[in-house]
């Protein structure tokens, strides 16, 4: 009755889940597999997590269905008011990331009363018309394409496409934005789109200072810059927004997954004085049918609460730095590994045919990996040849250690890992 089209991982992995705890799936069979995977990176606080079970359990029994103002909507406004940096203060929902990435096409042209946009090789942001438009590499097939899109290089510094070295470059790939600008558009720029960390590419994670280069980009030609922060939001990287890790100031951002911990809530951020701009801000203009649902509200209000109370971002940039420095060595001990990189608990392990010439790793092997994964008790979510770890925000240092070290054997010589401890029902 399903449809095709499913993640190439769930087809590949053929699991049937019976229950979940934390960062551990139990199939049908009784197999226990650590879940990096976690919905490519939706799973922020672990699976049935107690405190979001009572609080939509709770919301559940009384919330109406409308977009009404609520308890659900209050509290999120409270839980946010604290974790959003200044100037972001306003927030609209939608129930998918594609939806909340068209809104916030439509808030920057109502900002700008202009209507191009440039996006960056190698990034993702939906796949309706417009965030289609935005997603460079994935368009095969499913044109016309609006016009006014254009894009140019990421800052993907183990595939630089200038065939240069990050610092002596000198961000010349922040150059060839400002060219490419130059060459392409009518002068009717309103923003540049990008991702802090770009999730389908394998967690690409541009050198210090790039988010604040291309800010003054934006600032040049009289445009916003828009963050989706979908896949690295509310905690991902070790910081609350990984725009965070720049210092920069977004006028939008984008976010979604992990924001609602498994409930389908997506949102656009930005301030009270941009959202206020017309006709982004008439009635009904910027509305979604289910985006402000009292459960919604009451899902990022909770996910917020835990983030908070549990000060996972710290325990984020701490053990995600420990992971990255017992996997990076992979690159001289693994046949296969050509690059280690990540921030936070968004890592990326590329596969290559050839160390020298960076080759990407044939699809056939490539699966047989993931699969050598899953049969050793781990699951990770993949992007192009790279495996890409999201493990809960939450996890204990013990299972994640426990999960590299998985890791490790399976890609130096595919050893067979002990079972795992036994999971709570």
């Amino acid at each position: 009755m399903i449809g095709p089209g499913l993640q190439a991982v769930m087809l590949w992995a053929q699991l049937c889940v019976e229950y979940a705890v934390g960062a551990v799936l139990v199939d049908v069979d009784g197999n226990e597999i650590i879940d990096f995977q976690g919905a490519g990176g939706v799973n922020s606080i672990g699976h049935a997590n107690p405190r979001l079970i009572a609080a939509l359990t709770a919301e559940l029994a009384t919330a109406p269905a409308g977009a009404f103002g609520s308890a659900g909507r209050r509290a999120m406004a409270e839980s946010l008011r604290g974790f959003l940096p200044p100037p972001l203060d306003r927030i609209q929902l939608y129930s998918g990331g594609t939806e909340a990435v068209e809104a916030a096409l439509r808030l920057a042209k109502s900002v700008t009363g202009k209507h191009e946009f440039l996006s960056f090789w190698g990034g993702f942001h939906g796949k309706t018309l417009g965030s289609l438009a935005l997603t460079a590499g994935a368009r095969a097939g499913l044109g016309p394409l609006p016009s006014g899109y254009f894009s140019a290089p990421y800052a993907n510094c183990y595939h630089c496409p200038l065939k240069m070295t990050f610092p002596s470059c000198g961000y010349a790939c922040v150059e060839t934005v400002r060219e490419t600008i130059k060459e392409n558009s009518t002068g009717s720029l309103a923003a540049l789109v990008v991702e802090p960390v770009q999730g389908r590419s394998g967690n690409v994670v541009p050198p210090p200072g790039y988010l604040a280069a291309l800010a003054s980009v934006a600032d040049e030609f009289d445009a916003l810059l828009i963050v989706d922060e979908m896949m690295t939001g509310f905690g991902r990287t070790g910081e609350s927004f990984a725009f965070m890790r720049d210092e920069v100031a977004p006028d939008i951002v984008t976010v979604g997954k992990g924001m609602g911990a498994g409930y389908p809530v997506t949102g656009v951020i930005s301030t009270a004085e941009l959202m206020a701009a017309s006709p982004f801000a008439d009635p009904s203009a910027s509305s979604s049918s289910f985006g402000a649902f009292p459960l919604a509200c009451r899902a990022v209000a909770t996910t917020t609460d835990v983030l908070v109370d549990e000060d996972l971002p710290s325990h984020v940039s701490k053990l995600g730095a420990e992971m990255l420095a017992a996997l990076e060595p992979l690159v001289d001990e693994s046949p296969l590994v050509g690059d280690v990189r990540g921030a936070g608990f968004a890592i990326g392990i590329e596969l290559v045919a050839d160390k020298r010439s960076r080759r990407p790793l044939d699809k056939g092997t490539f699966r047989e990996t993931f699969l050598a994964l899953v049969d050793a008790g781990v699951l990770v979510m993949t992007g192009g040849t790279t495996l890409r770890l999201y493990p809960p925000l939450n996890v204990d240092a013990e299972l994640a250690e426990q999960a590299v070290e998985i890791i490790r054997r399976v890609l130096i010589d595919g050893a067979a890992p002990q079972h795992l401890e036994e999971v709570p029902a």
